[in-house]
């Protein structure tokens, strides 16, 4: 069964959201960006790595797309180093969220 999410503002904000979804199969809607782990579904501000997928194909990129896949919550992005000095290498902290299986 594919569930249509539309994420709105709510107290709980997208990440709420998305939390309740995780494992699914989801439709998302939103722009087709490009990120230094790959390609990004960005809804409502919020960004969803499209696994397997490093850039949007030419001619998609900035414009809505429709995404759908199963939304996981997991580690895509190597955690930043913290050198001897507090000099921090680029990375990302915590999960991200993930479309595995994308179909656009």
């Amino acid at each position: 069964m594919l569930l249509a999410l539309l994420l709105l503002a709510t107290d709980g904000g997208p990440t709420m959201e998305l939390s309740k979804l995780a494992g699914t199969k989801v439709e998302l809607t939103g722009t087709a960006e490009n990120g230094k782990g790959g390609a990004i579904l960005l809804v409502d501000g919020s960004p969803i790595y499209v696994r397997k997928l490093d850039s949007w194909p030419a001619g998609l990129r900035g414009k809505r797309v429709v995404v759908r896949g199963t939304l996981k919550s997991l580690k895509l992005i190597p955690s930043p180093v913290r050198g001897p000095k507090g000099e921090i290498s680029q990375g990302a902290d915590g999960d991200q969220w993930v479309l595995e299986d994308a179909t656009f």
